[in-house]
């Protein structure tokens, strides 16, 4: 079970793009908190503080107790947030409320567990095909991760949603036969074949000898 975070925001003023250059050189992030039949409230995060939630493997599934200055105080979740394709620092977030009686539907990140058998003695390597799944679940029920051991696997043996433990505590909703992670055989790439050796085999393929051939050629060109 998940633990709150209490977050400190405060309300946001103005609107546009000069408004949002602002409040991001005095170190925060405009955000929008919404949801559950209440009027939209522009406010404004500490920028490392909600950096750090987002980045975090579990950031947007974490239950954040929202307390505006002077306003109200609401439990929410992540939503939606834009990042600056160049700088890669946060833009804007939307934060949800979240009614926390109420299951939601979100995406959890998958985690490997090893190194499976078959990579280890077989020649093999473990594959990773599923990086999260979808689940429902109470907003403090959503677990931070899913983690699968598969020191065991052999080469050709796949661990797929159907593999996880059951729980009490959560519905998956990803189709049972997904598979999550397989080992595989490594792929062997054969050496290509200097460009003489291409020639000679293509000549041998056609049923003539390859020195009557390159004569042919070499009389050619005199």
């Amino acid at each position: 079970m998940q633990q709150q975070i209490e977050m400190e925001v405060q309300p946001r003023e103005g609107r546009g793009k000069n408004a949002a250059r602002r409040v991001r050189a005095a170190g925060q992030v405009p955000a929008i908190l919404y949801g559950l039949g209440k009027e939209p409230v522009a406010i404004a995060f500490d920028a490392k503080q909600i950096t750090k939630l987002l980045q975090s493997p579990s950031g947007h599934n974490q239950i954040v107790n929202i307390k505006v200055s002077g306003g109200e105080s609401a439990a929410a979740m992540a939503a939606d947030w834009l990042v600056d394709p160049v700088r890669g620092n946060l833009l804007h977030v939307d934060m949800r409320r979240t009614d926390l009686s109420l299951a939601v539907e979100v995406k959890v990140a998958v985690v490997i567990l090893g190194v499976s058998l078959g990579a280890r003695e077989e020649g093999g390597h473990d594959e990773v095909v599923t990086r999260e799944i979808e689940l429902r679940a109470l907003p403090m029920e959503v677990p931070a991760k899913i983690e699968i051991n598969v020191t065991e696997m052999v080469l050709g043996d796949a661990f797929r949603v159907r593999d996880l433990p059951a729980s009490d505590k959560y519905t998956v909703l990803t189709r049972p036969d997904q598979v999550l992670v397989h080992c595989v055989a490594q792929k062997v790439v054969e050496e290509e074949k200097p460009a003489e050796e291409a020639v000679d085999a293509a000549v041998a393929e056609a049923g003539k000898p390859a020195d009557a051939a390159k004569d042919k050629d070499k009389g050619e060109e005199e």
